[in-house]
């Protein structure tokens, strides 16, 4: 029997490279040409997002996030209302991909790039995002180790995040605004369904961990009935933060400071009361016997620090007032620059102590402060 030489064709690294990207390539131009013969219609795009994102009250829902940021709360489309008009939109790609996962280091993150392609207007977009990965915590408050499942989690909220503003870089707004607002409308519902919805979800918040207290400390109520409309739909936008990942129910509920003002109230500024003096009694001169007696010597006192060493009782019961609000030096600053008869001034006060007491009481009598914001009242 003969022996049978085997041939062996041998494709080098550089070819097999050049096999690949003529694949892509391929694929590309299959995609783009697609979208060329079969337009999409915008009309009927922006109906399909309506009708998927207010198709029920859970969807309609989750088409909105509400993070705190400062002290404030800010409001956007979320992921969900992404891969709605992603899916609606047509004729384009979008993904992610892992750059980069840092576990070792002082600030262990990961790093996330998302890619959306309108094939149809040839568009695309390209967008890093950069998460922190949190490690669990044991019973005492000291941290784990980080492991695979803090990495994963850490992956899937960044790349949720990093897909979002992609495709809404590449998505008109003029589409996704009016989504948006019908997807809140049908979300938090009307008065006649108020009762029932801030129940509901107040109940929901509670589950995923957020004490009563907390909740309405959020909105600055002080019982679930005095929850209005608006401050259901900031309810509803946290919630579908924490379950998107970008949040945690320790940061969106924070604990409660009992020795700061509750919030949603102003600060009360009370100037300090002067002492009256007692009124001299004049002698009578028809009884000598209920004349006084001769006043003693007053007793040697050391003399107290100079002025400018103390601050006054009306400075110290502003800068503890304003402190107690979480108002700051820079924070009045900027407010009395907003004023001509204090700016000038305002540009030498590097202390508390360098603000007089007529400016101390011209600002305590004409400002308010609310939730850490000061403002000067409306006349």
């Amino acid at each position: 029997m003969e022996d049978e030489s085997l041939e062996l064709d041998v494709i080098g690294h550089s070819s097999s490279e050049n096999q690949i990207q003529s694949i892509v390539r391929a694929e590309i131009d299959m995609k783009v040409a697609t979208a060329k013969q079969y337009p999409r219609v915008l009309s009927r795009v922006k109906q399909d997002m309506l009708s998927f994102a207010t198709l029920d009250e859970e969807t309609a829902s989750a088409c909105f996030y509400t993070l705190p940021r400062g002290g404030k709360t800010i409001q956007g489309p979320s992921v969900r209302l992404a891969e709605i008009a992603i899916s609606s939109f047509g004729n384009i790609s979008a993904g992610t991909r892992v750059l980069s996962v840092d576990a070792s280091s002082e600030n262990p993150h990961v790093t996330i790039q998302s890619v959306c392609h309108d094939m149809q207007n040839n568009v695309t977009v390209s967008i890093e995002k950069r998460r922190a990965i949190n490690a669990k915590k044991n019973k005492d408050g000291t941290k784990k180790p980080i492991s695979d499942d803090d990495i994963q989690l850490a992956v899937n909220a960044c790349s949720a995040v990093a897909f979002r503003d992609a495709a809404f870089k590449v998505i008109p707004q003029a589409l996704i605004k009016p989504v948006f607002d019908a997807a809140k409308r049908v979300a938090v519902g009307d008065v006649k369904s108020l009762s029932v919805n801030r129940q509901k979800i107040v109940d929901r918040l509670k589950q995923m961990g957020a004490t009563e207290d907390r909740i309405l400390a959020v909105v600055e109520a002080r019982k679930i009935d005095d929850i209005t409309v608006e401050r259901l739909e900031i309810l509803i936008g946290l919630g579908t933060s924490i379950r998107d990942g970008q949040t945690t129910i320790e940061k969106a509920f924070p604990p409660i400071e009992q020795e700061q003002p509750e919030r949603g109230q102003s600060a009360e500024l009370k100037l300090p009361r002067k002492k009256r003096e007692p009124k001299e009694e004049k002698p009578s001169d028809t009884h000598p016997e209920l004349q006084p007696e001769p006043p003693k010597a007053p007793e040697q006192k050391p003399e107290p620090p100079p002025q400018s060493d103390l601050e006054s009782g009306i400075k110290s019961t502003f800068r503890v007032s304003m402190e107690s609000a979480g108002v700051t030096l820079d924070d009045i600053k900027d407010v009395a620059a907003m004023r001509p008869q204090l700016a000038p001034r305002s540009m030498e006060w590097n202390d508390w102590t360098d603000i007089s007491d007529d400016d101390c009481k011209f600002i305590i009598e004409n400002v308010s402060v609310e939730n850490g914001t000061i403002k000067w009242k409306k006349r």
